[in-house]
């Protein structure tokens, strides 16, 4: 362990490969020399009562779990929650999961320039994103609602911004800058659908706007930052009540939605967890709740699948406690490449709002933009050819 003046990630990695590679796209026994945000610590002991460190890290790729078997009390002194290290270790298969031995760890001095590579951003384009969710705000005919939508969700407000910007999770699914947005995209399409199926009897207009504003309380709880730690109000909170409170008090402000009309979507929002267990405070007890509460669960489970299957090229994946075992990927990456390219070739592009209601887009030039070094998507991820929102913007 190094006691010199903390390097920065790239004089850290010297000639080594920069940006580093994935760990998921490593194989067991490979070397690693990579740098990361340290979640969290556990100090424990073996059987034989020798102390080790369990760490949880994440860089632009996600999470990953490491072991510290030798020297850990040193080692525990720099690898504090927050702060930002070099590792070199091996990657090792336990229970079925990757994680890395380390055998180097050494603080690192990162600036704002280089937090990129220390927070996974969605594999979307956020520009594609943004003007999905404009066409699905205007999509609702009901005046009150499309007005309580663009009050929270529109592209100029502070909300809104940060909407599109936040991450779904710390862990799990869409944990990633532009998390929230890909999930909230994913789970209204999913419902919008559903609308459609089942008819007149689901109110479409309602089911739009609770699937849409479901999760607006994470802007709150989950702090955009490396890591992607708990706010202080979302751990005493969480989302649901703080999405509760935001909604309510913007649709008091509109004159023309009812109280009535305003509970429930209130309701949706409460009750889309689907049970008590799972921290819902209200079961579903309408319709539109019931299919959010579905489509909100699968667009999680399936973004869980998706990113373990995406680890392989073809075969078994690891092993997932979320899932609660492994997943077959039957198709290999090139093949999907192929299906994917014939897919876009045969679907137009969506209409849109009309250009009379569409909002104007905030563009920014790229000129003074830091220069940042290429990442590497693990395998089977495509990247965003830009990011063109700032993600530090206040």
């Amino acid at each position: 362990m190094s006691t010199e003046a903390p390097l920065a990630p790239r004089e850290w990695i010297g000639s080594d490969e920069f940006p580093w590679p994935a760990a998921s796209s490593l194989g067991e026994g490979d070397l690693i020399i990579a740098c990361y945000c340290v979640v969290d610590v556990q100090s424990l002991t073996t059987r034989h009562q020798k102390p080790y460190l369990k760490l949880q890290l994440t860089d632009c790729f996600g999470p990953i779990e490491a072991r510290v078997w030798e020297d850990a009390s040193r080692i525990e002194t720099i690898a504090l929650p927050g702060a930002f290290v070099g590792v070199r270790g091996r990657v090792e298969i336990f229970n079925g999961m990757r994680q890395i031995r380390v055998e180097r760890l050494d603080a690192l001095r990162v600036e704002i320039d280089d937090l990129d590579l220390f927070m996974p951003r969605s594999p979307r384009d956020p520009i594609a994103m943004a003007r999905e969710l404009d066409e699905l705000i205007y999509s609702v005919q009901d005046k009150p609602l499309r007005a309580l939508l663009l009050r929270l969700l529109g592209s100029e407000t502070a909300t809104g911004r940060a909407f599109r910007r936040a991450p779904a999770a710390k862990f799990n699914h869409h944990a990633y800058v532009g998390g929230l947005l890909e999930h909230t995209l994913s789970v209204t399409k999913i419902a919008d659908s559903s609308a459609r199926h089942y008819g007149p009897e689901v109110d479409r207009d309602l089911l739009i706007t609770g699937a849409l504003l479901h999760d607006l309380g994470k802007i709150d709880e989950i702090g955009l930052e490396a890591g992607f730690p708990y706010t202080p109000r979302g751990k005493l909170l969480g989302h649901i009540l703080i999405g509760l409170e935001r909604v309510a008090f913007e649709g008091r402000e509109i004159e023309d939605l009812s109280a009535d009309r305003l509970d429930l979507v209130l309701h949706l929002i409460a009750s889309h967890q689907g049970k008590y267990e799972w921290q819902s405070p209200r079961e579903p007890r309408i319709l539109e709740a019931v299919l959010l509460h579905h489509a909100d669960d699968l667009d999680a489970k399936m973004q869980l699948a998706l990113d373990l299957t995406r680890g392989v090229d073809t075969g078994w994946t690891d092993y997932s406690r979320n899932l609660g075992g492994e997943l077959l990927r039957h198709r290999s990456v090139e093949e999907m490449k192929v299906l994917r390219d014939a897919a876009r070739e045969e679907i137009p592009p969506p209409a849109g709002p009309p250009p009379s209601e569409r909002p104007a887009a905030r563009r920014r030039s790229a000129s003074g933009e830091p220069d940042r070094p290429e990442r590497r998507p693990p395998a089977g991820r495509e990247e965003s050819a830009a990011l063109t929102f700032d993600l530090f913007d206040p």
